[in-house]
């Protein structure tokens, strides 16, 4: 997807297996930065030597708290944190099994601090700006090379889940893939590229 940002980020989807009845639909359920999609071949793929994704800083709860004290707070079971806009809360709760939620502050990337969450049939990760506390969801880990813009994935039964944000402004361009599954992703040069398989192998001619 071509994103106009502040700079042209693109993302470039490689299909690895395919047959009459292994359609590739592409449906965009949000958009708040401009994008579509470009579809390669295998050995255009294969020839990317991919820039490194980095790493997260391990950060515990305890730590953010300290050190961001005018963004973060702990209340009772809920780990508060303000933006300008409103104050935002994520509360762990374990009694009731479909009102599920649990959460855990996994480490800090580019500016943000990132939260997992796993709920009642759902899951997902928050990053939240230390500065500002302006956040954004994400289904899958959030993965980054220039610390500028990230991109993440994960299937949500059936339906692949593929976000790009941009991280100053945090507004992304998502997108749904039905049937198929990410197995592998690259970046070079603002540009972000994924191996995607369908989830019908058995039924679909592998090139």
């Amino acid at each position: 997807m071509k994103l106009k940002l502040s700079l042209i980020v693109t993302l470039v989807i490689v299909q690895i297996s395919w047959t009459q009845n292994c359609d590739f639909k592409i449906r965009e359920i949000s958009s708040t930065i401009i994008g579509n999609s470009e579809l390669i071949q295998k050995p255009e793929y294969d020839s990317i030597v991919s820039e490194k994704f980095i790493d997260f800083t391990p950060i515990s709860e305890q730590q953010v708290i300290h050190k961001y004290p005018k963004i973060f707070k702990h209340i009772n079971s809920c780990l508060i944190y303000n933006s300008k806009i409103k104050e935002n809360r994520i509360c762990k709760k374990t009694i009731e099994f479909k009102d599920y939620f649990d959460f855990k502050v996994i480490g800090s990337y580019s500016g943000n601090i990132v939260v997992e969450f796993q709920e009642y049939e759902g899951w997902g990760f928050i990053s939240i700006d230390k500065k500002n506390g302006a956040s954004f969801f994400s289904l899958g880990k959030p993965l980054t090379s220039n610390g500028k813009t990230a991109i993440s994935y994960s299937n949500y039964y059936g339906e692949e889940e593929i976000a790009l944000t941009n991280l100053k402004t945090k507004q992304q361009y998502i997108i749904v893939i039905e049937g198929w599954i990410t197995k592998e992703s690259k970046t070079y040069e603002n540009t972000y590229y994924l191996k995607l398989e369908s989830e019908f192998g058995a039924n679909c001619n592998k090139v």
